[in-house]
């Protein structure tokens, strides 16, 4: 495995091979809330040590009702998943695309999943000269009627960009027309300031050809919980996944967990509240560097592309990581390279550190 791709979560890969203890580790790769796990879902699972012993509700009411709370969505147009992965997996399986477009550098599961099911699909470039924010009108030339399926990640992973609800609503009239399934990928949204209107979620009603998935992974820090929801009014798409979906991919842990983090409003403003000051504080400091160029973001990680041609991607992370600072290096991204690095925010001591030591490596 090539240093550079270990995935943000792996670090028992990083321990293994620069011996150091993975408790010691800074992970600034995972994009994971610094908050950690709530409280209040340590102590659901805590107080439910016996709930294995039977099975969990195979339609997930209580869950797809807390689900529905949070994000205003009918209960009826709420799915629940084992992590963001499985429903990205079925709702590719649902909507069976021949031809499908992926907005990218992006995730490299729905490209997989496309070609697994016999699909073929086109990777519309987000442009450095956009500074990666999305070129709707582009996009539209790139739409066309042999198109099936248009996926966004928003705000993208890597760039940390993002379209705002007004602009995915005309790409969905645009797709419309076209017959264009979105699959919509919001595991970072819940990071975006509220005041930027970037979810998509008030459009899942209005519009039966937006499917969005979230994930539960890094807002609530809790990957290994693997706990996902889509929301999607489209009665083909949703019978289909009803019907082909794993019966109880939702463990019960999960399950429990769903109902009390999504009503945690306690964790939920407070995680706003952190990352929103410290993504100000962050931008504004990498801003005035000279030495790196950073892009507007609306998630809890930022890109970085660096101006000095001696210095590489790699140089970066095997100089950070003898810190015990663990980044991404994006440099096998598509349409990035060797000058382009990732990092998320962590809690307000662990980034100056961050910051301090990139400044060392790169002045």
């Amino acid at each position: 495995m090539s240093l550079n791709v270990i995935h943000g979560g792996d670090l028992d890969e990083i321990s293994r091979i620069y011996g150091i203890n993975k408790e010691e580790i800074y992970n600034f790769g995972g994009n994971v809330n610094p908050l950690g796990l709530p409280e209040s879902v340590k102590k659901a699972i805590a107080d439910n040590a016996d709930a294995p012993t039977v099975y969990p509700d195979i339609s997930y009411i209580e869950l797809r009702e807390a689900i529905s709370d949070y994000t205003g969505i009918n209960i009826e147009h709420i799915m629940a998943g084992n992590g963001s992965t499985e429903l990205i997996s079925v709702c590719i399986k649902a909507v069976s695309p021949k031809k499908a477009v992926i907005v990218s550098p992006a995730y490299s599961e729905y490209l997989k999943e496309i070609k697994l099911g016999g699909g073929e699909a086109k990777l519309f470039p987000l442009q450095e000269k956009d500074e990666y924010m999305l070129n709707i009108s582009e996009l539209k030339k790139a739409l066309t009627p042999d198109i099936d399926m248009l996926v966004i990640c928003n705000p993208n992973n890597p760039t940390g960009t993002y379209v705002t609800c007004e602009q995915t609503r005309e790409i969905l009239k645009h797709c419309s027309k076209n017959n264009i399934i979105l699959m919509m990928d919001e595991t970072y949204v819940e990071f975006s300031d509220i005041n930027k209107n970037v979810s998509a979620m008030p459009l899942v009603e209005e519009f039966d050809n937006l499917f969005i998935i979230r994930g539960t992974s890094k807002f609530f820090a809790c990957p290994g919980l693997r706990l996902g929801y889509g929301a999607c009014s489209n009665k083909k798409i949703i019978s289909y996944i009803n019907t082909h979906k794993d019966p109880w991919s939702v463990n019960i842990f999960a399950e429990i967990s769903g109902t009390v983090m999504f009503r945690d409003k306690e964790f939920i403003n407070k995680t706003r509240s952190l990352i929103n000051s410290e993504r100000n504080k962050i931008f504004k400091e990498l801003f005035s560097l000279d030495s790196v160029h950073v892009y507007d973001t609306q998630s809890n990680f930022f890109l970085l592309r660096l101006k000095n041609n001696n210095i590489t991607s790699t140089d970066v992370f095997n100089k950070l990581i003898q810190n015990k600072i663990l980044i991404r290096d994006c440099s096998d991204f598509p349409y990035l390279d060797n000058h382009f690095i990732r990092f998320c925010i962590l809690d307000e001591n662990s980034n100056s550190l961050l910051l301090k030591e990139l400044k060392k490596i790169l002045s």
